[in-house]
């Protein structure tokens, strides 16, 4: 990979729509390019801020539509391609590119549409983040801790019996473009990323038997594996 083709993928790796050999070059190049290191934490941190900006609370009758509507239409199978003959070329830098932004674009209008999607921003062994906040909050055995943070507050609601959290950050204060906040799920062990999260964002993902705890750190704007920082806000979740 060239150092051109590196600079094109900020988009598509902001949204984890790279390849496992090119994120694994992005990461390298990251840490030596502090303007895509920008570029990625600004991708974020706009998808986070049309998310908490612009959300618009769905029907409270769309879950149960769309169940109906479940229960009377039929599921196909899966396409599944041909193999080819020949081992499929890459795709040239550019065409990459353009994917990566019509990916921003495609996250954005999500966003808008009031559906708050998590990313599992390529660090293993973290549990992937879902969509879907309001079925949460609105689920029978929801419940809410808040603490307050400088400037501002993070919030963590818990349904145990979706088996999910929803993270909610609010007024943090900003961060360079080489860092940002990262959400981790703590208990027994060590703990495991959710995701990043933006100064104003939300985050949901799947919760893991045994998690007892939500905290928040401030780390590279990759993220990383561990936490490198004592947390900023730390919770209880029953």
């Amino acid at each position: 990979m060239t150092t051109a083709d590196a600079h094109i993928l900020a988009g598509a790796y902001a949204l984890d729509a790279v390849d496992d050999l090119e994120r694994a070059a992005f990461v390298r190049h990251l840490g030596e390019c502090p303007t895509c290191a920008g570029e990625v934490a600004e991708f974020r941190e706009t998808a986070a801020r049309l998310g908490a900006d612009a959300a618009v609370v769905p029907d409270p009758g769309l879950r149960r539509r769309v169940l109906a509507e479940i229960s009377q239409t039929r599921q196909l199978p899966p396409r599944v391609p041909a193999e080819p003959a020949v081992p499929a070329r890459r795709r040239p830098w550019r065409k990459r590119a353009l994917i990566g932004i019509a990916s921003v674009a495609a996250s954005a209008a999500v966003l808008v549409g009031g559906i708050s999607i998590g990313l599992d921003h390529s660090v293993p062994g973290s549990p992937v983040p879902v969509a879907d906040g309001g079925a949460l909050t609105s689920a029978p055995d929801a419940t809410t801790v808040r603490t307050a943070v400088a400037g501002g507050s993070v919030s963590a609601t818990v349904s145990r019996q979706l088996g999910k959290v929803l993270v909610a950050a609010q007024g943090l204060p900003p961060l360079d473009a080489g860092h940002a906040y990262e959400v981790w799920l703590t208990g027994p062990g060590a703990p495991r990323s959710a995701g990043l999260v933006g100064p104003g964002g939300t985050i949901e993902a799947v919760l893991p038997a045994g998690v007892d705890g939500v905290s928040v750190t401030v780390e590279p704007a990759t993220g990383t594996l561990q936490p490198t920082t004592p947390p900023v806000a730390d919770l209880a979740v029953s």
